[in-house]
């Protein structure tokens, strides 16, 4: 999705180029602004680099994003190794960003069956330092597998720790944590750990802004991210259980399609309002009462 930004409200616009699957560190960058129209917003201006990560970032000011519309375009030049590169990027300015709503919990908790999962698992810990633990003869996993997660330790040395996950290396069978155990685990410890569902969220939740976004007139839309907490929840049931199936009608093929039906039922019956007239306030004119009874053209 393109980048959103508030009316009359400061933000920044940021790009991060790469090449080779890699992200690039340009030695200079400018950016040059121009209205949906095509008119200038703001002439060639330098960006900031990052020089660890290459991201490149322009601060907006309130006169960038003073009038609400889509398609503005943010036209970036840059310099790699003595070469100029160019890359054109269009973002919004809206009335409302909706952010993700729920966490890891409130999945689990809709679908009590992904508790029994390959998404968490007990083991005892082998081994352990400050910010780390070992468990050599249960944990398997591809690297990675276990990073965004939780892990608490259940009983013995440290028992009832919990620790962010900070990265998991297969090789070693080694969960590395944040922030360090204030009581570093031992051969004493059993745990638990429980595999973040962070991916699979964001990937539902940008596809709940896409099809928010393709039902016209994005920029005046007034929404609050909770209004999609259920649908999301939803959604990202569906997909995780779309995921665990191994042949078509098993269980987790049938759990997906009973989400996918309730994900559409409670996204048809949201009930959206919106500021087409800029007004500041919502006229009866402007509430809907449900998702599917309007259908504005893109803007």
């Amino acid at each position: 999705m393109k980048q959103e930004f508030l009316k009359d409200i400061a933000g920044t616009i940021r790009l991060t180029v790469y090449q080779d699957n890699r992200p690039v560190i340009p030695s200079s960058a400018t950016i040059t602004l121009k209205k949906p129209d095509g008119s200038t917003l703001q002439a060639s201006a330098s960006a900031t680099i990052n020089s660890t990560t290459g991201e490149l970032t322009y601060s907006l000011t309130t006169t960038h994003t003073a009038t609400l519309d889509l398609n503005y375009k943010a036209s970036w030049a840059y310099v790699v190794s003595g070469t100029t590169y160019y890359q054109d990027q269009l973002f919004d300015i809206v009335r409302s960003i909706l952010s993700i709503p729920i966490i890891d919990d409130d999945i689990y908790n809709e679908l009590d069956a992904l508790r029994k999962t390959n998404f968490q698992a007990t083991g005892t810990a082998t081994s352990a330092a400050a910010g780390t633990l070992l468990d050599t003869a249960r944990r398997k996993e591809e690297d990675s597998f276990w990073k965004g997660g939780i892990i608490e330790i259940l009983s013995g040395i440290g028992e009832k720790q919990k620790r962010d996950i900070t990265g998991f290396t297969q090789s070693t069978s080694t969960v590395s944590v944040y922030p360090d155990w204030a009581t570093t685990p031992d051969t004493t410890s059993t745990y638990r750990i429980v595999k973040s569902l962070s991916n699979k969220i964001q990937q539902a939740f940008k596809k709940i802004e896409t099809s928010i976004y393709n039902h016209g007139n994005r920029a005046a839309l007034i929404i609050e991210s909770s209004q999609i907490e259920i649908p999301l929840i939803y959604l990202t049931v569906h997909m995780i259980c779309l995921d665990l199936m191994s042949e078509t009608d098993d269980k987790w093929h049938t759990m997906a399609k009973e989400y996918m039906d309730k994900y559409e039922k409670s996204f048809a019956a949201m009930k959206l309002d919106y500021d087409e007239d800029e007004s500041g306030a919502i006229s009866e004119d402007e509430k809907q009462q449900s998702k599917n009874a309007f259908w504005f053209g893109r803007s």
